[in-house]
């Protein structure tokens, strides 16, 4: 579907953050292309998150005519991007590590069209492609902590908590890693013995799978599900909900996307690819787009973090709270690490 949306007030932007001082609104809408990677714009997370960035800019009426467009598979990523490119989209952002290639190919084709790509890494961008990565590891870690700490809380004779994976690749890798030492760094410090399961589904997109999968651990005892893979951790993040287990969310608040599940989810590990994504699109509006840079999202500049306790705020207890925030500045001071890279 292609909407168009008529510029409105430039001091709306301007309050938002998402434009420099100074700055004057192009006299005619910006083309913008968006094309998912593995899943639809509606998956409740990581497609979803992207999306939402750029509606957000909608919503204020920046000057911005976008096309969404989803795929699923990767052998259709260079035809489709070139597609929009032939059709003179300014701007064309593809979602998920898998397009990284393709877009350094069709970049080259194409040296006056900007691209932008949510989870590439390149030796060297491109200079008209802008890479967005995250350092999910950051929250992971006080998420696996907190999971550690609510099992031990709900099942101290037996505590345990389980990740359920999609892709067996480092943008889902990097959640795991820092979710179990988040967990080990909760036994060391209080001497316990807190177990931790896990294993990848080897799709983003099974949600009968994930859900299997997470009911297989709760199953051996595990009391907290992370659900780690956009709609296949959906389908753990339900199985959790069907055994009046517990979860943790990520991409997104699923607080607010799971409503089914919302009761159960104590936080979502936050990464602010929607942010990211209005960053981009505001700058290439601005002719000030970072062609052949790399942004990355930390708990310093506020591209990850977790997301509020809700139902939980007044259950979790004060000292784990403040436990957490510790973790959180011990990791902005590099006091303590996260283990990722392994």
């Amino acid at each position: 579907m292609i909407r168009r949306f008529l510029p409105v007030c430039l001091l709306a932007l301007l309050a938002s953050g998402l434009m420099p001082a100074g700055a004057t609104s192009p006299k005619s809408p910006m083309r913008v292309a968006m094309l998912s990677d593995g899943g639809t714009f509606h998956d409740q997370g990581f497609n979803q998150n992207c999306r939402e960035g750029i509606e957000a800019l909608m919503a204020m009426g920046a000057p911005i005519f976008v096309q969404f467009g989803e795929t699923l598979d990767p052998a259709n990523f260079e035809r489709k991007l070139a597609s929009f490119a032939e059709r003179d989209y300014r701007l064309i952002i593809g979602i998920g590590y898998r397009m990284a290639d393709a877009i350094a190919a069709v970049a080259a084709e194409y040296p006056r069209t900007l691209f932008a790509c949510v989870d590439a890494t390149y030796e060297r961008p491109p200079h008209n492609v802008w890479a967005m990565t995250f350092q999910v590891d950051e929250c992971a870690f006080p998420a696996g902590y907190l999971a550690a700490a609510w099992a031990d809380k709900q099942d101290p004779k037996d505590p345990a908590v389980a990740w359920v994976g999609g892709m067996d690749v480092d943008s889902v890798n990097q959640f795991i890693v820092g979710f179990r030492n988040g967990v080990a760094r909760y036994n060391k410090v209080k001497n316990k013995s807190v177990r931790v399961l896990g294993g990848h589904v080897g799709s983003f997109n099974d949600f009968a799978a994930g859900r299997d999968m997470a009911a297989g651990f709760i199953a051996e005892g595990a009391d907290v599900i992370f659900g780690a893979g956009s709609f296949t951790g959906n389908g753990a993040i339900a199985a959790a909900k069907e055994a009046d287990k517990w979860a943790i969310g990520v991409d997104t608040d699923q607080y607010f996307t799971l409503l089914n599940e919302s009761d159960i989810i104590l936080t979502s590990c936050l990464k602010r690819m929607d942010r990211a994504v209005a960053q981009v699109v505001s700058a290439a509006i601005e002719n000030q787009f970072w062609g052949g840079t790399s942004y990355v999202g930390t708990l310093a500049n506020h591209g990850v973090g977790l997301a509020p306790f809700h139902d939980f705020e007044d259950q979790l207890p004060e000292p784990l709270k403040k436990e957490l925030l510790d973790i959180q500045r011990g990791l902005l001071d590099g006091k303590l690490s996260t283990g990722w890279p392994e």
